[in-house]
């Protein structure tokens, strides 16, 4: 693969180990976790006939351990970040911070989940107040996480050091300040809350190459400095390739493919995953045509099995038209695919 796509890092640029993530307000680090079980999400006054916005088996996040979303758009990306922050409630299943559903969590537990896991937004000109200073925005969050008034001027020009923006940039709004300089003053305010993690939803969109680059150098030695569980959403698989241990793909609402990232992207067994990978483009490869369905694919009921048969140049009737589950493809049961031929396809070549 590549260069473009690169491993997640493992250590701080100083060679030192990654620091341990502190725990929440007292409780043990194992409790400072989010975990999605059986979850589906169906949005009032869709069909009920028709696909749920989003159906996930698993999904974990604990500090320490990134994990990205990545699919097309409408796959059910930013529906799984919204339940995962109590933003929407599931149809079904639970979504747990330290084994308490979030619903029923309340008093000093409700605040605890509120400082462990921060998102970062997609809009940076909506995340910031205009009428607010940076410095105001990022002093707020150090007094939402328990800090002293009197200790915020510190803090701030701490954070801002932290994200490598000068002190004086304290003074200024949004409004005077670039694209990159308010996406790091973003990261800066949930810093101050203390997160263990952080859920970003395309951390770099709207912004050129050469700032997306420092933006992802910034998270990558925050997640490693810090300790910091990351969540990922994107569509940018360069990026999930350099933060992200572990990858998620959705297509239509379900998870289509499930692994370590490296494994995944270098050898998928899924062919969307396999078009999702053939779509980043690289230099010295050429361009490479989008996906041709099957001659069999028109054959297959996508409603009543594949979802993704219609656009699959591997569709057959009638197996791909029957409900298909995850299976695993390997041993100790950390890659899954949804693909009913998985096995006599083998690991799809995303170049051909």
């Amino acid at each position: 693969m590549s260069s473009a796509l690169e491993d997640p890092v493992e250590r701080s640029p100083s060679g030192a180990a990654p620091a341990s993530p502190q725990g929440v307000d007292g409780l043990p680090d194992e409790g400072v976790r989010l975990v999605a079980r059986a979850l589906l999400v169906r949005y009032p006054g869709t069909d009920p006939a028709a696909p749920a916005a989003l159906a996930l088996d698993e999904l974990e996040l604990a500090p320490g351990r990134s994990v990205a979303l990545v699919g097309e758009s409408g796959s059910g990306k930013t529906t799984a970040l919204r339940a995962l922050l109590g933003v929407v409630r599931p149809s079904a299943g639970t979504v747990e911070f330290g084994g308490v559903a979030l619903e029923r969590l309340r008093g000093a537990a409700a605040r605890a989940f509120r400082r462990a896991v921060q998102p970062i937004q997609q809009d940076v000109d909506g995340a910031l107040d205009p009428r607010q200073s940076i410095g105001a925005a990022i002093a707020e969050g150090q007094r939402a996480g328990g800090g002293a008034a009197r200790d915020a001027s510190a803090v701030v020009e701490r954070l801002l050091d932290e994200v490598g923006l000068p002190a004086s940039l304290a003074r200024r709004h949004p409004h005077e300040v670039s694209g990159g300089q308010r996406q790091r003053a973003v990261i800066a305010r949930a810093l101050a809350v203390g997160p263990s993690l952080l859920l970003l939803d395309e951390p770099t969109s709207g912004l050129d190459a050469t700032v997306q680059v420092r933006i992802l150098e910034l998270i990558e030695r925050l997640r490693v400095q810090r300790g910091l569980g990351l969540l990922l959403v994107s569509h940018n698989l360069g990026a999930v390739a350099r933060l992200c241990e572990e990858t998620i793909v959705l297509y239509r609402g379900e998870v289509v493919e499930r692994g370590r990232t490296r494994a995944l992207l270098d050898a998928p067994r899924h062919p969307y995953t396999a078009a999702l990978r053939r779509s980043v483009p690289e230099i010295g490869v050429p361009f490479r045509a989008p996906l041709s369905p099957s001659p069999n694919a028109a054959e297959v009921d996508s409603r009543a099995g594949c979802r993704f048969a219609a656009r699959c140049p591997h569709a057959m009737a009638p197996a791909c038209g029957l409900p298909q589950a995850l299976m695993p493809i390997d041993g100790d049961g950390t890659r899954v695919v949804r693909c009913v031929r998985a096995p006599e396809l083998g690991a799809l070549n995303p170049l051909a």
